[in-house]
């Protein structure tokens, strides 16, 4: 059985539509990872649009140290809804993220839904990954509003 993340972040003043589009555009992945991430490849992020069938590798460095090589496929997009990214090669022995997004009177309400194994079982998960992923995801949301809300 995976364990499960959902994390949400209310995005001020910005519609369903572009915290999609701005989550869609690869230029924008490197600029909420809190980790340095790389694409791997002849890849220009800035070139990157997420289409569905897309393949992709980057490599990670996982809290700063540890070299960590993924690849992921997007394997849903549902304009204005959500998309869905699945890790096919990585640190994991499973991955699935859900990137979902719903009007709020405020913006958009942007929720992150992780599913996800790792190598070496619930221990491991238990004694490590689970903290690690809930701290990147905080980041990465800390990061997104940040950008899309324009806060310094």
């Amino acid at each position: 059985m995976a364990a499960v993340m959902e994390k949400t972040v209310l995005i001020h003043g910005r519609s369903p539509d572009e915290v999609l589009d701005f989550c869609l555009d690869g230029a924008n992945f490197p600029l909420i990872f809190p980790e340095p991430i790389r694409p791997i490849g002849k890849v220009d992020p800035t070139q990157l649009k997420i289409t569905v069938g897309r393949e992709f590798e980057f490599l990670h460095w996982m809290l700063y140290c540890i070299p960590c090589k993924w690849r992921v496929r997007i394997a849903q997009v549902h304009p204005g809804t959500a998309f869905v990214d699945q890790m096919l090669r990585g640190p994991m022995k499973r991955l699935r993220h859900e990137h979902i997004v719903r009007p709020d009177p405020c913006g958009t309400l942007y929720t992150d839904l992780v599913s996800y194994e790792a190598y070496g079982g619930r221990l491991v998960e238990k004694l490590f990954v689970n903290r690690y992923m809930n701290r990147l995801f905080e980041a990465r949301h800390r990061n997104m509003r940040r950008l899309l809300e324009n806060i310094p």
